[in-house]
């Protein structure tokens, strides 16, 4: 159904990890948003790369972390998150993944990422399965006990979150505090890690994310089991591999955003 639009999304990502690996080890450009956060002449350039090439094929609008063309709503819509994870980029951690999704009527339905670092295209279209490099994706099919679950690694956050992180260690969890909602979602969907919770992320995080995992097998929702609306801003996730949803759904009452 979307086969055209997923061929594009993948060039386009190629297109953005050839710009990644242009700076990352080079003059980065950076400057401070007014949230604190850096951005970087990669990010600038990729989102409008994104722009650009869609425009060349596609009337949608596009929500991009840096630059958008459109407002969130119905109908179809890009999004994009050009550098999932720059504060890892900047500190040389590759970890950082490009991320675009086309989202029709409020839902996911193409979803492209790519590792420059590893060259791994991650893809998949609703109802036509997930898959890395051509090889199909699948999570894990274990629970929460001696598997490893994702963390945020603003440690400030840990910090102020003691219950919740407790709680996963009394259900035996290995925490891993990785840099990037996206990187973590790819390793939920090749099964790596069975889960993680991801307060403060944004609809351009997990759109893709959100296709590739779910046709893996996983689950993604809102802090509380919820399903989220992507015809509107929200700032909260949970992405597992649905076997340990409902025991995240929990911890994540825990947490103070």
């Amino acid at each position: 159904m979307f086969d055209k639009e997923l061929e594009i999304a993948k060039n386009i990502a190629y297109l953005s990890g050839k710009i990644m690996l242009e700076y990352f080890d080079g003059d980065q450009q950076r400057e401070h948003k007014a949230d604190g956060s850096e951005v970087t002449i990669a990010d600038i350039n990729i989102n409008r790369l994104v722009i650009e090439e869609l425009s060349k094929h596609f009337h949608d609008g596009v929500i991009g972390e840096e630059e958008s063309t459109a407002e969130y709503g119905g109908g179809r819509r890009w999004f994009c998150d050009p550098i999932d994870g720059t504060k890892a980029f900047v500190q040389g951690l590759p970890t950082a993944t490009f991320s675009l999704a086309l989202v029709e009527d409020g839902r996911p339905v193409v979803g492209v990422v790519y590792d420059p670092f590893l060259d791994k295209l991650y893809y998949g279209q609703r109802g036509q399965g997930s898959y890395c490099n051509a090889v199909k994706l699948e999570v894990s099919k274990l629970g929460i006990d001696g598997s490893f679950v994702g963390i945020n690694n603003h440690f400030e956050k840990i910090i102020k979150n003691p219950g919740y992180f407790e709680k996963l260690v009394e259900m035996g969890a290995k925490t891993t505090p990785i840099h990037g909602t996206v990187y973590k979602g790819t390793l939920v969907a090749r099964g790596k890690f069975v889960g993680f919770i991801e307060p403060g992320t944004n609809a351009h995080d997990v759109a893709a994310i959100e296709v590739i995992v779910e046709e893996a097998g996983g689950k993604i929702s809102g802090v509380n089991g919820e399903s989220l609306d992507y015809s509107q801003p929200f700032r909260n996730a949970i992405v597992s591999n649905g076997v340990v949803h409902e025991q995240m759904v929990n911890c994540g009452k825990l947490l103070n955003f």
